[in-house]
């Protein structure tokens, strides 16, 4: 596949792994001249009608999910019955490494990381999008430490559908939920069970479920209770552990029943770490996650029921016609005290009746309760014996806190006492509060979003160096978080840029090998970029050209792309493209045309002998003021190239050497 291009526009580079169902592969966008992921379908799957079609579906509607932690799908496309999908290429690791990497993450990260997975999840799913297959493989790290969950849709088009799914389909089995695993119905919540095992896994380094075969394993998550994660690392916060064994509850009505909770626990703890329990989730019980039993009687109720029967045994034996007379006249005379009980009863009720009757006829003319405070208006109602009285609060920035703003019916108007006119009176609750959140270490723009969305203020950003914080991440807040302000306050949320770079000059590398230039680059700080020929190393030849240009200053760590001049085969073929010596060849603008600033140049190599074509050269934007243009054309002894240039698609060089 190295060298394929797919529907004429993404050049396949190299593969970067494969899963279940496909390959990944590195490409290069040749419109938008960008680095992309390729996801490529396995041949078992391409015949499958029926999945294809769903598999369409569902990758159309991912890619219309835009969110800092999901993982945008650019493309989907079909070339030679090869089914793809084109992603976002993201430089990291995936979340399973990242574990692997650490053993075991602390709680504070695994909440924050968490915190930006249920985001995610939560955008999807007012999408009515299910991941159904959320693992710690399908998480990728990038270097800036930002989780972005891939391969949403991908996972929802294997189910059949009634939306369930086979876990040795995906062989997710380890995160699976109870019902995935049983084969039943699968929908959002499922999704939360998965996260919880993930979040199991961050926090302890360890699975809550292992066997020795995938049958084995599911068994474990639809029967067995998992572990208390604190009992693995100590220093768990309780909370914690009730945060994931509900998201793991093996019945969904222990569940959580949306992302959105999940969430609000999980702020709770990153605010509040030391808080109880019972504060954050007042219903969590431990026995929900037992295996269910048949329950015994209490042993209580087993004496009494012995002794029931024994004395019924014995009422046999010593019963008589003697008895029996004695006995009837009591129960006649407690039967006639019950029935006249009961009459009486009634009448009263229906006495009652009549009087409420009565009273409903009686009408009040309602005062002006507006402008005074609610509880000295409730107690007047209540002498008066007003009601019904429905009370409202909303927000108000003019009336004080519980002062009546207004009543319906008005005031002057008649109502009847106990009657079905309900009297509804509107209190203000001052001005509308809230409590800015606790933004460290999370994203700036999904946390920007929040302010604004959730809670209704107005967020300025400042972007700030910071030596501990990640590139991308909040610092804080200006006011400070738990600061209650008003609804449209505006606040200032600073960001990290990461460590402040210092600048370098980049040095001369033209006529440099591999092995000198790699070396000046690692002198000055920088870093080895892309090279030319693509995905070629331990170059023989020596630099001859370079970008950035020698002598430009730049942040330190830049990429420097290298373009060698040597021999090499092309991809799958045995022509040799020209190298050794080099010609020297000036490109400048035709007349006539109007350019923009910037020209896209491209550079084609011939070999007239055997006619094979090489793309030289093809940079994206040259600045105008840069032409002429000049360019080193590798060209060996005895050999005819052909050298064609375009800009902007204009033929304007043609030449033989």
């Amino acid at each position: 596949m190295i060298g394929t291009v797919l529907g004429n526009r993404y050049e396949i580079l190299s593969e970067i792994g494969s899963g279940g169902m496909a390959k990944v592969y590195r490409a290069k966008d040749r419109y938008l001249q960008r680095v992309v992921a390729i996801k490529l379908l396995k041949e078992e799957f391409r015949e499958d009608s029926e999945f294809l079609k769903r598999f369409d579906t569902e990758a159309q509607a991912a890619a219309s999910l835009t969110h800092p932690n999901i993982v945008q799908i650019y493309d989907i496309g079909v070339d030679n019955n090869r089914y793809y999908i084109v992603m976002e290429f993201v430089d990291g690791i995936t979340l399973k490494e990242y574990i692997e990497l650490k053993g075991s993450l602390g709680w504070k990260e695994t909440v924050n990381i968490s915190l930006q997975i249920c985001s995610a999840l939560s955008k999807a799913h007012s999408r009515n999008i299910v991941h159904r297959d959320i693992k710690p493989t399908n998480i990728i790290m990038t270097s800036e430490g930002i989780p972005k969950v891939a391969d949403f849709g991908i996972a929802r088009s294997i189910a059949s559908e009634t939306d369930t799914m086979r876990i040795d389909t995906i062989g997710s089995v380890h995160y699976s939920s109870p019902e995935q695993a049983r084969g039943g119905y699968t929908d959002e919540q499922s999704d939360i069970y998965s996260i919880g095992v993930t979040m199991f896994e961050m926090v302890t380094g360890t699975l809550p479920f292992e066997g020795e075969t995938p049958v084995a394993v599911a068994l474990k998550h639809i029967q067995d209770t998992p572990p208390i994660p604190s009992t693995i690392k100590h220093d768990i916060p309780h909370a914690l552990d009730d945060i994931i064994l509900t998201a793991m509850a093996k019945s969904k009505r222990d569940r959580y029943a949306t992302v959105a909770e999940l969430i609000s626990d999980l702020e709770k703890i990153q605010t509040k770490p030391s808080s109880t329990v019972d504060i954050l989730l007042p219903n969590i019980k431990q026995d929900k996650f037992d295996t269910r039993k048949i329950e015994e009687p209490l042993e209580e109720e087993f004496i009494m029921e012995k002794n029931y029967k024994r004395k019924g045994k014995s009422d046999k034996k010593r019963s008589s016609g003697s008895n029996n007379k004695f006995l009837m006249p009591v129960i006649y005379i407690l039967l006639i005290a019950t029935i006249l009980g009961s009459i009486g009863y009634f009448v009263k009720m229906i006495i009652n009746e009549f009087v409420d009757d009565a009273n409903r006829t009686e009408e009040v003319i309602l005062g002006n309760y507006v402008n005074r405070h609610i509880d000295e208006v409730l107690l007047e109602l209540e002498s008066q014996n007003i009601r019904p009285v429905d009370v409202v609060y909303e927000p108000s920035e003019s009336v004080p806190e519980n002062i009546v703003i207004n009543q319906f019916p008005t005031a002057d108007s008649t109502m009847k006492l106990g009657g079905y006119t309900t009297l509804r009176l509107v209190v203000s609750s001052g001005i509308d509060m809230v409590e800015i959140p606790n933004v460290e270490w999370q994203d700036h723009s999904v946390m920007k979003l929040k302010l604004e969305d959730e809670y209704g203020l107005k967020v300025v950003e400042i972007a700030e160096f910071d030596d501990e914080v990640p590139s991308g991440m909040s610092i804080k807040t200006d006011p400070p978080a738990t600061t209650r302000v008003k609804k449209g306050t505006e606040v200032t949320l600073y960001w990290s840029k990461g460590p402040e770079k210092k600048m370098v000059v980049v040095p001369n590398l033209i006529g440099d090998t591999y092995e000198v230039a790699l070396k000046k680059l690692m002198d000055n700080k920088l870093k080895l970029g892309d090279t030319f020929p693509e995905d070629r190393e331990g170059h023989r030849g020596v630099v001859e050209d370079q970008a950035p240009k020698a002598g430009e200053t730049v942040v330190e760590d830049t990429a420097v792309a290298l373009f060698f001049a040597e021999e090499v085969e092309e991809p799958g073929g045995s022509t040799p493209i020209p190298g050794g010596n080099a010609k020297t060849i000036t490109i400048g603008l035709p007349q006539g045309y109007d350019f923009n600033e910037s020209v896209r140049l491209r550079v084609y190599l011939t070999n007239v002998r055997t006619g094979d074509e090489f793309l030289h050269k093809d940079i994206a934007s040259v600045p105008v003021t840069d032409f002429p243009y000049s360019l080193i054309i590798p060209v060996a002894p005895g050999s005819e190239i052909n050298v064609r240039a375009y800009i902007d698609d204009i033929l304007v060089y043609d030449k033989t050497y």
